[in-house]
Formats: C-alpha cells, structure tokens, sequence
C-alpha cells in the first residue's frame, strides 16, 4: 500500500498546531485589550486632554499606546480566528490526498457516489450541464484511482551519483536525494525548479513519489548531478 505511514498522525499534529497557534493568538488578543494603557483610560472615561498643562504629553502618549493596543488585539484575534479556522478545516477536509494509505479505497467510495447520483440525475431528467459536470468529475476519480493503482507497481531502485544518491523512502511516499555535502547554489536551483523541496525533518531533498517524479529524477542525475561534477572535476584539474 502507498502514501507515508504517518499520514494520519501528521494530520493530527498539524490540526493540533493550529489549534495552539489560535489559542496563543488568542491570548495575545487578550494581553493587548486589558493592556496598563487600556485599563488607565477605561478608569477615566472621556478625561480630556489639558492642553498646555504638564501631563498633555503624558496623556496623548496614552492615548496613543492604547489606540496601538487596541489595533494589536485585534490582528491577534483575527489571526487567532484565521488558525481556528484552519484547523477546523484540516479536522472535516474531505479531500483525498495521494500521501492517504487508504486513498484508493477512499476513491473507490467516491466513485460509487458519484456514479449512483449520477444515475439519480438521470432518472430525474434534470439539464444536460449536470450530467455534463459529473461526468467530468467521474473520469477523473477513475483516473486518479488508475494512477495510484499503477503507482502501486513502479520500483525505484537506489541510484548513485557523484556525491550523493537516490532513494525510494516508501514510509514517507517520497524520493529523496541525499547529498554528502551542501550542493551548490546551481544545483540547488534545478531542485527547485524540478519539484524537489529540503527537508529539514528528514535531511533530503524529495519529492512525492509517482512516474513523474522517477522521471525527472532519472533525468537530473543523469543531464545535471553527474554532469555538474564532472565540469568541477575538470576544473580542478585545470587549476592543478
């Protein structure tokens, strides 16, 4: 079965990251509102300032931290509803995500749903754009259900190039590039550019495993990697 072992432990663990955020955001929120500023003014409402007199600076240079204050709780509240909302949204997301063990399955589902509300469409003789539009999202269920099934097939056996290797990470669902040494500004662009991302966690460059990514894979070793240290080796040798 494909798709990373801990997909439904990082799911959890990002919802419950969210979940912190909002509620540090939240408290932030808090802190702001019943800031020294905020209270002192609620203590005398509608003072006016004394134009002239000693405490004039004082008590604009309170005004003024209170309104920052007040501005200030809001973002944080804003951003605490913002994280609220995201985690709410990760915790009853029904997408269907490649890196899902149960994927397929759970795609199977969805086209058996589709296709007998298809046929209830049918049966109710409603316009032709209906049809038109579940008919669209059926074909691509049933090709995203091929691709993984597919998927389930390929091999990527570890390759090595000069100053590194590649590697099938079949608990993560990833390939990754492992580098004896920091690549160069070079190399690190033709990564980027072709789909890969570092990971800190994991100390690789990777990408999602598919037939593309073995693809482009095969393609960086063999037009980019090795031919990168080869130019640097003939440089050296120049030099010398």
């Amino acid at each position: 079965m494909g798709g990373r072992a801990d997909f439904e432990e990082r799911r959890e663990k990002r919802i419950e990251r969210y979940n912190e955020l909002s509620k540090k955001a939240k408290e932030r929120s808090r802190e702001y509102s019943n800031s020294n500023a905020n209270r002192i003014l609620e203590m005398t409402p509608g003072q006016p300032i004394i134009i002239g007199h000693h405490s004039e600076k004082r008590h604009r240079r309170l005004i003024e931290k209170a309104n920052n204050d007040i501005r200030k709780s809001i973002e944080y509240d804003d951003k605490s509803n913002y994280y609220s909302d995201r985690a709410e949204s990760a915790k009853n997301s029904k997408v269907i995500y490649n890196d899902d063990p149960n994927a397929i399955n759970k795609l199977k589902e969805k086209l058996e749903r589709l296709e007998n509300e298809r046929a209830s469409i049918k049966a109710r003789e409603h316009s032709s754009w209906e049809l038109t539009n579940i008919g669209a999202n059926i074909r691509e269920t049933k090709l995203r259900i091929k691709r993984l099934e597919e998927q389930e097939t390929l091999v990527f056996p570890d390759r090595e190039f000069k100053g590194g290797k590649a590697i099938h990470n079949k608990e993560i669902n990833r390939i990754q590039l492992l580098f004896d040494d920091i690549p160069s500004v070079d190399i690190r662009n033709e990564l980027k550019h072709n789909g890969f991302h570092w990971s800190r966690t994991e100390g690789a460059w990777q990408r999602e495993f598919n037939k593309r990514t073995i693809y482009v894979t095969n393609s960086l070793i063999e037009d980019v990697l090795n031919k990168e240290n080869v130019n640097q080796e003939e440089e050296e040798e120049e030099f010398d």
